[in-house]
């Protein structure tokens, strides 16, 4: 990570800033390329992260 905190508030602010980078690079990249598909792909693996690690910390009372 960029920053020198630490706890799940700053991991999410960390996984917050690639899915921001990567949306950036998706909306500048061609509908239907390869390129375009891989970025949608790692979006939403990102997003899938984001949420399984949210309702985690919630759960343990963190977030």
């Amino acid at each position: 990570m960029e920053s020198k905190e630490s706890g799940p508030q700053a991991f999410l602010d960390f996984v917050n800033q690639r899915l921001a980078k990567r949306q950036r690079e998706l909306d500048g990249a061609v509908r239907f390329s390869s390129h375009y598909a891989q970025v949608e792909s790692i979006l939403l693996e990102l997003k899938t992260v984001r949420t399984k690690f949210v309702t985690l910390m919630r759960r343990e009372g963190l977030l």
